[in-house]
């Protein structure tokens, strides 16, 4: 009788397919799930780090970014100050006046605000010219339109606060080395915006801080408060991990605003600033002077790296509320010798060309070749000081 089946060694051998067929599916399968779990988690990480470096440099919908400061107040590895623009929108066109109330007030010496309508009934946007009054109540700055404006219609100003008075209005960004997070601070509301539901971690941000020329300004923990304004550009590294997983992200932002970027710098008293030579400068012109008074003096100091110092200085007047002006200047090439002086008695709004001085310019900063016989030129690396500063506020524009 004939009997069918499997035998020990052949059920033996079956079972040792069966184990080595499940041994590769499994190590497939394992492999699968970890080169998944590798590429979810630093998938995770790559957003929440793009995701924080663009809310630092762009921002968000209803806050400006780093790339958009007008000036930086303070500079660390690890956190930043910077002034962002500012909106003031709690004004609508009237019938009766153009003047209008700004608070906080616009900073002394900066340019002068951005005006524009919108349009309710087809969300339009109008730009509209203004001017800038000088008003001895410092509290607050006061500005007229210069042209008719639709009536009613909410109208919305955009320019540089006056940090020092409303500090609310400074921006702060900053890592937590205990929350492993990144914060910013604004308006007096603070959040975390590097928050995500990965559970994404923020292990490091450093900041490198360069000037127009890309050199690196310090290697120190700050930057020193007399090389702020010379800010032109930010690198941002920041790594992320997650679990095991750690990447990082190196970002560039250039200020496209920054006072040595634009050739616009609002002028303290102190400051010292290096402007191109005689030879190689096109504009140099004292701009928005702001909060002048009867007898105040600016006076400035042109110091080369070899040979004479140009100073110069100007004396204001203001009798009683009238407009103030510029009432005399003198010119000292080398310092304490007194080449010229004038009394222009001119109204300030037109604000001092140092490349303007003396009849045909013969007394002023830049050197105008075979049109004249200038008695001033200075070569090689300069330095400008602002040796002493009454007013409340100017602006210097530099173009080389």
């Amino acid at each position: 009788m004939n009997k069918k089946g499997l035998t020990l060694l052949e059920l033996l051998m079956a079972i040792a397919i069966a184990v080595i067929i499940a041994g590769a599916l499994y190590l497939t399968l394992n492999a699968a799930l970890e080169s998944w779990e590798f590429t979810k988690d630093h998938l995770a990480i790559q957003k929440v780090l793009n995701q924080t470096a663009e809310k630092i440099t762009t921002g968000t919908v209803v806050s400006f970014g780093l790339k958009d400061s007008l000036e930086v107040s303070s500079a660390g590895k690890a956190s930043l100050e910077f002034v962002p623009p500012w909106t003031n929108g709690t004004h609508s066109v009237y019938e009766h006046g153009r003047v209008y109330t700004l608070i906080p007030k616009i900073k002394p010496g900066a340019g002068i605000p951005i005006a524009e309508v919108r349009k309710d009934e087809d969300a339009s946007v109008e730009f509209v010219s203004v001017t800038l009054l000088d008003e001895e109540d410092t509290a607050f700055s006061t500005v007229a339109l210069k042209e008719v404006a639709p009536l009613g219609c909410p109208l919305f100003f955009t320019y540089h606060p006056d940090a020092e008075s409303a500090p609310e209005t400074i921006k702060k960004i900053w890592w937590d080395s205990k929350e492993k997070q990144v914060f910013s601070e604004h308006r007096g509301e603070s959040s975390c915006i590097s928050k995500n539901n990965f559970g994404v971690n923020i292990s490091k941000m450093e900041l490198k801080y360069y000037d127009k020329a890309n050199n690196l300004i310090t290697k120190s923990n700050w930057v020193d408060d007399k090389d702020l304004n010379f800010i032109t550009g930010i690198e941002i590294e920041i790594e992320a991990e997650l679990g095991q997983y750690k990447s990082n992200l190196i970002s560039f932002v250039c200020l496209r605003n920054a006072p040595m970027r634009s050739g616009y710098l609002t002028i303290s008293e102190g400051m010292s600033i290096p402007i191109p030579d005689s030879y190689n400068i096109h504009s140099l012109l004292i701009r928005s002077l702001s909060g002048v008074s009867n007898e105040d003096v600016l006076q400035l100091k042109a110091t080369p790296k070899n040979g004479k110092v140009w100073r110069v200085r100007f004396v204001f007047s203001r009798p009683g509320s009238a407009k103030p002006k510029i009432d005399r200047y003198v010119v000292e090439y080398p310092v304490g010798y007194e080449v010229y002086a004038e009394y222009p008695k001119i109204g300030v709004e037109s604000g001092i060309d140092l490349l303007s001085l003396g009849p045909q310019g013969k007394y002023d900063y830049d050197y105008d070749g075979g049109e004249t016989e200038d008695v001033v030129a200075l070569e090689g690396e300069v330095q400008l000081e602002v040796e002493r500063m009454d007013v409340e506020g100017a602006g210097l524009f530099i173009r080389p």
